[in-house]
């Protein structure tokens, strides 16, 4: 994961949300865990599409 798929990543979660963690998952993903101001968390997983080398992120 690179600094600019980071500010890809961010760039997507929805107004509020902050990244809480990042993790390589045993299944070979990166996960990703964000809170809201609320606390609440929210999981996402991130698909990487090597034709531009861009990431999106996936609810889980």
């Amino acid at each position: 994961m690179t600094e600019k798929h980071e500010k890809q990543i961010k760039a997507q979660l929805p107004a509020g949300e902050r990244i809480s963690r990042m993790y390589r998952a045993y299944e070979g993903d990166t996960r990703v865990i964000t809170r809201d101001k609320s606390g609440k968390e929210t999981r996402y997983t991130v698909k990487w599409n090597p034709q531009d080398d861009s990431v999106t992120i996936v609810r889980m």
